[in-house]
């Protein structure tokens, strides 16, 4: 019970209510243009759930963008089995149950990342394709040569991804696999075109050709991270391998 509006005199509480109704109409408008409420009717429960909805997934973005900021940073300097998941909810202003709530894990963490930066990578390489001349051999060089450049700065992190592909669930497989798919479809796009203008031996199996083109081009990095090769380094290391990949895939 409102123990003070039992003694507010009715002159008091007439000439107040015009008040409090430009109050309520005031806040209804607020609201309004906010889009806390809809543009007619009064505020639902529905309506300010959904406002609860959109900040809670607003702040949780916000967190996720934090971790993986932080995480990038440790990774690189500190080393992905050196860095810890409390390391990375300091330095992201976090507690570590607040990392726990956008990632599963560290690795979880890691493939976001290294998804994130290959986006790009994957684009270009889709937009790239058609432009490229010479042999097939050439073309696939070409291409990945573009992919050691953006890569090679980032060699440790790399390394850190293909060791943690050996453990990780069946679910990261897949999403790793569909992440990737940019490249084999380059690769593939490439090959068949090898096939049709006759410097690629017609009976040559695309998809195991595309299989250790990938693996030699993931496992080259483990090579550039331990003997320090840059990117042009690792291209003469790779142009080697597709010397002897296509000594078998050349048309007789």
């Amino acid at each position: 019970m409102n123990m003070v509006g039992e003694h507010v005199s009715p002159y008091f509480r007439q000439q107040c209510a015009p008040v409090r109704a430009n109050v309520a109409r005031s806040r209804l408008v607020i609201m309004t243009r906010l889009r806390i409420v809809p543009a007619t009717g009064s505020v639902t429960h529905r309506a300010r759930r959904g406002f609860v909805v959109r900040v809670r997934d607003a702040r949780k973005q916000a967190s996720r963008a934090r971790v993986l900021e932080a995480a990038r940073v440790l990774f690189d300097e500190v080393g992905f089995q050196e860095t810890t998941v409390r390391m990375i909810a300091e330095r992201a202003g976090l507690s570590p149950g607040g990392v726990f709530t956008t990632f599963d894990d560290k690795v979880a963490i890691l493939c976001q990342i290294l998804a994130e930066q290959r986006e790009q990578l994957f684009q270009e390489a889709e937009r790239l394709r058609p432009t490229l001349t010479g042999s097939t051999r050439e073309r696939i060089e070409a291409l990945m040569a573009v992919a050691h450049a953006y890569e090679a700065p980032r060699t440790r992190m790399v390394v850190a991804y293909i060791g943690a592909s050996y453990g990780w669930s069946r679910k990261l497989e897949e999403e790793h696999r569909l992440r990737h798919s940019g490249l084999a479809r380059a690769l593939r796009s490439l090959l068949v075109e090898g096939v049709e203008r006759g410097d690629v031996r017609a009976d040559a199996d695309i998809d195991i050709l595309i299989d250790l083109i990938s693996a030699a081009y993931l496992r080259n990095f483990r090579t550039a991270h331990y003997a320090a090769l840059d990117a042009e380094e690792l291209d003469a290391h790779f142009s080697r391998q597709l010397d002897l990949l296509f000594t078998g895939a050349a048309a007789r």
